[in-house]
């Protein structure tokens, strides 16, 4: 469930109605912890003053990229990236990019749109020089959600990372997802050939990338932020290095959560 109160503080509220209420009105997959994590992802590089452009590989109708393109500051970039109308070279059907509908979406959501560089390509062409072309700078958030088999997984990985500035943060769909255990083969396969990045946490089928330099930091940082909401925190292993793993919390203790929070908001109002 999705509230102010599991968000950064101080957001836009053009930002909070869409977060909260209008991202359910534009189709895709983006569930509501994906929503949390990214936006805490994206309160702590505010909070460290990392800046850049924003992107997303493989957009559909535009669910995430929206998301991403309100959480920009000004002179910020954001490019949208699918195959659009060839949807022919798109092997594993993950998706369906509509030009037409993440237009549409756009001019109903962002109020920003039209500064929105959207580009019909076939990743496989793309590198992290290209992206950063594209944006007119190095980037600060990345979401990779294309083709879905373990080589392009791979490939959009890198070409990812390699379009980051510093204290910039890729967003990887899928990683634990059992539907798609392509993209988990392809994830481990990347991030044993390349050590200097590392996934730092991962909740509502959003696994969190940065430099291995920031991971430190990051995985304080978010466990910090997103501790004592209505979610269970815990740290694990993967591929030898530590993880922030974050899922709802079980019915039980999500009502008392959720009692408590409503009783909060009640009081506040009447101090008010």
């Amino acid at each position: 469930m999705l509230t102010r109160g599991v968000l950064s503080h101080g957001r836009d509220p053009v930002y909070l109605r869409y977060a909260i209420w209008g991202q359910r009105r534009v189709d895709g997959w983006l569930r509501d912890l994906g929503v949390i994590m990214i936006d805490q992802a994206e309160g702590m590089q505010r909070d460290l003053d990392i800046t850049g452009g924003v992107a997303e590989i493989g957009v559909h109708h535009g669910r995430l990229l929206i998301l991403l393109s309100l959480l920009r500051r000004s002179g910020e970039s954001a490019v949208a990236i699918d195959l659009f109308e060839d949807q022919h070279l798109n092997v594993d059907s993950s998706g369906r990019g509509n030009r037409a509908w993440l237009q549409r979406n756009l001019n109903r959501w962002d109020p920003r749109h039209s500064d929105v560089k959207i580009v019909k390509a076939n990743s496989w062409e793309l590198d992290g020089d290209k992206l950063r072309e594209f944006a007119g700078g190095p980037l600060r958030l990345v979401s990779v959600d294309g083709g879905h088999t373990v080589d392009l997984t791979q490939h959009d990985l890198k070409t990812a990372c390699d379009s980051l500035g510093p204290g910039g943060i890729v967003i990887l769909d899928d990683c634990f997802n059992e539907y798609f255990p392509s993209v988990a083969e392809g994830a481990q396969i990347f991030f044993r050939e390349h050590r200097e990045y590392v996934p730092f946490a991962t909740g509502g089928n959003k696994t969190l990338i940065c430099h291995e330099d920031c991971a430190d930091e990051y995985r304080s940082m978010i466990r910090a932020r997103i501790t004592g909401g209505p979610l269970n925190v815990e740290s694990r292993i993967f591929l030898d290095r530590p993880i922030v793993v974050a899922e709802p919390l079980t019915p039980r203790r999500a009502r008392r959560y959720w009692r408590g929070y409503a009783k909060g908001r009640v009081r506040a109002a009447l101090w008010l």
